[in-house]
């Protein structure tokens, strides 16, 4: 019986997708989930694998609440009475924060996949298909999309949120009721941030013209990734307000998306009687409703104004060519780049980078994370401290491990972040210039990458943390500061080249090894070293100048350790290549 009705539905679905609208919505949802096909030939990411990818933030952390609200716990900590309704504030805050955070990231990601371009003009218009089902089946192929983000962000917390919370209730309407509400919330949130990326995009491609909204489109998706690391940002800070009604009347708080959603919440778990809970929600569902809308209206007129004039547009790059004579070029070709082969290397590597757009989102996604962990390192360093009657502005003229860990952080996220989209291929069709003209044996790759790294990083970080350091702390100070931030630059630049052997963005992707995951570790540990024990030390240097030498030893012993690694290296492994085969260079 069940094998009659999986035949049945097959045939159904294999008839109906080979209708007009069918065979429209295969090919949007196909190129809204994958992109199109790969213009390289390259193994793209496949989408189970980003789908597990997005899932795991909330399922990670649902299990870490498992401690929390464990019954023992609460008995050793003398909660006698628990009310999960109340006592999960916080957490829901966060969850829905994450939910927001990772569905906007998500539609940024697919940004371009959200609205038809001139591809799609060239290959489906000629057909005998009217406008009109053009428009519904991308519009389908949307909300598909957004239906399957929103559900699979929030996949892993739907039980077992519910399920931390609730496990020791032995009370299965308590349990319902918790996790309908936890999982409206959360999608609600999701759908929110997903049409509010959609609106956005839509309001900008219907106001600008078609060559101004490619200009500014990379500018739109940077600003809005801070807005939602910002939001996410807020999960560990805005939760002490809402654990106490006395703060809610703080405007800065009432104003985040994520505390209206929190209203939502409360409301189904039958708290709606509380003012503020019910002027919360009233506010989020209309600014879901609004948001709704806007996306819908958008579309549309884009649609209309945009897409039909397709032809009338020349294709036009997502970053002006202006901006790259703002770039030392000339001067680097002089000073440092005297040798052709390497000067050619590095001109492709810098113009690739600041006019593809793939690897132009890598590279903002990773900068928008730094000034945003930057910005709450300033937030942290403005904040009062014991024993000092110091306040505002006044604090930064002491040095603070919060103020000097600024440049630590931006610098780490722009090498790493550079360092990744190295990994992105650009278009292997054309390597064969690059694998005909240059000898595998004798170019220097790893100084080419080098330099592109220190152009980026402390080209415009070394003249900002010394003018900076010299106006609140004094020259001494801030030649010291600048001085060992550039000396820990160097080393981490070293520490993440040591393997590489590649031009960049001219090699195909690195397969998935079972290492990957150790990468990932040995990044976020590093992470943790460079921007938080780093200013520590620093912090405990600065009060005696002498003290700088002892940083001598331990940058020297990993700079010689990643030298005499480089010199144990096979001759083979030392070789330019083309095509990745083994593990990650990273």
């Amino acid at each position: 019986m069940i094998a009659r009705g999986r035949e049945f539905v097959r045939a159904r679905w294999e008839q109906w997708s080979r209708r007009p609208v069918g065979a429209l919505l295969r090919v949007f949802a196909g190129r809204v989930f994958h992109g199109g096909d790969s213009s390289d030939g390259s193994m793209q990411v496949g989408l189970v694998t980003i789908l597990i990818v997005l899932a795991l933030p909330g399922t990670l952390v649902s299990l870490l609440l498992f401690e929390k609200y464990g019954s023992l716990v609460r008995w050793m900590r003398g909660e006698l009475s628990f009310d999960p309704f109340t006592a999960t504030i916080p957490d829901e805050y966060f969850f829905i924060v994450l939910s927001m955070a990772v569905t906007g990231a998500a539609a940024l990601w697919r940004w371009d996949a959200l609205f038809l371009d001139r591809r799609d003009y060239s290959n489906i218009v000629p057909l005998p298909i009217s406008l009109r089902r053009i428009f519904l089946g991308n519009l389908t192929a949307i909300f598909l999309l957004a239906g399957v983000l929103t559900i699979d962000v929030n996949a892993g917390s739907f039980v077992l949120f519910p399920v931390a919370v609730t496990g020791g209730q032995n009370s299965l309407g308590v349990f319902l009721r918790f996790g309908f509400g936890h999982a409206l919330t959360v999608v609600l949130a999701s759908a929110w941030s997903f049409f509010v990326v959609f609106a956005i995009a839509g309001l900008l491609l219907t106001l600008l013209p078609y060559s101004m909204f490619r200009r500014i489109s990379l500018y739109a998706r940077f600003l809005m990734a801070l807005v939602f690391l910002a939001l996410l940002a807020s999960g560990f800070a805005v939760p002490t307000y809402l654990a106490q009604l006395t703060q809610f009347d703080q405007r800065a708080v009432l104003a985040l998306p994520p505390v209206w959603f929190v209203g939502i919440c409360e409301t189904l778990w039958g708290n709606g009687a509380n003012p503020f809970y019910a002027d919360m929600a009233h506010t989020a569902w209309v600014a879901l409703a609004g948001t709704l809308l806007v996306a819908a209206v958008s579309y549309i007129l884009s649609f209309r104004r945009s897409f039909v004039r397709v032809p009338e547009v020349a294709a036009i790059g997502p970053v002006p060519r202006m901006q790259l004579r703002l770039l030392p070029a000339k001067l680097v070709q002089r000073v440092l780049l005297r040798d052709p082969p390497q000067r050619a290397c590095f001109q492709f590597i810098t113009r690739t980078l600041l006019r593809n757009e793939a690897h132009l989102q890598i590279a903002a996604a990773f900068a928008a994370m730094g000034l945003v962990l930057s910005t709450q390192a300033l937030i942290a360093a403005l904040q009062p401290r014991p024993h000092t009657a110091l306040r505002g502005l006044a604090l930064l003229r002491t040095p603070s491990e919060d103020g000097l860990s600024i440049p630590f952080v931006l610098a780490f996220f722009v090498i790493m972040g550079i360092r990744l989209a190295f990994e992105v291929p650009s278009d292997l069709r054309a390597n064969w210039v690059f694998a005909m003209w240059i000898d595998p044996a004798n170019l220097p790759t790893r100084a080419v990458a080098r330099k592109i790294l220190l152009t980026f990083s402390l080209a415009p970080l070394v003249p900002l943390c010394l003018v900076s350091a010299w106006l609140l702390w004094g020259a001494e100070t801030a030649l010291l500061h600048t001085a060992l931030f550039a000396a820990c630059v160097c080393t981490l630049i070293e520490l993440v080249l040591v393997r590489f052997r590649k031009i960049p963005f001219t090699c195909t992707y690195p397969p998935f090894q079972s290492n990957s995951a150790l990468t990932f570790v040995a990044c976020f540990f590093g992470f943790v070293f460079f921007t938080i024990y780093l200013p520590e030390m620093e912090l405990w240097t600065l009060g005696d100048a002498w003290r700088v030498a002892l940083w001598a030893p331990p940058l020297a012993a990993a700079l010689i350790g990643v030298q005499q690694y480089r010199k144990q290296m096979l001759d083979m492994d030392k070789h330019l290549i083309f095509e990745e085969t083994a593990a990650t260079d990273f």
